[in-house]
């Protein structure tokens, strides 16, 4: 970035992520990265079951989708189907991010 420019300048040339001149790394501590890894890991293990994670959460999906019956049709599943892998899904996660920061 050029000397003197404005911090709005900044920010829409850095989109939104200033660094304060430090090297402009990845955050290290980041609850959304935990999640992700997490995620990624259930994927490994259980492809399905992280695909509707995603779905649920809008990591993924159709905008139309604003219940989880439309969301289920739309991938091909019963509700109950969905639910259940739903269920799955955060369970991995939120054990994943409680023996992280425990």
């Amino acid at each position: 970035m050029p000397r003197g420019q404005s911090i709005l300048g900044k920010l829409i040339e850095c989109e939104g992520v200033l660094s304060g001149g430090r090297g402009g790394g990845p955050v290290l501590d980041c609850i959304e990265a935990d999640v992700e890894a997490a995620v990624l890991r259930l994927a490994a293990e259980d492809r399905a079951s992280a695909h509707v994670f995603r779905i649920e959460y809008g990591a993924i999906g159709n905008v139309n989708d604003d219940t989880q019956l439309k969301r289920a049709l739309r991938i091909g599943i019963s509700l109950p189907t969905y639910k259940r892998r739903l269920k799955q899904a955060r369970t991995v996660v939120i054990e994943s991010l409680i023996s992280k920061r425990t």
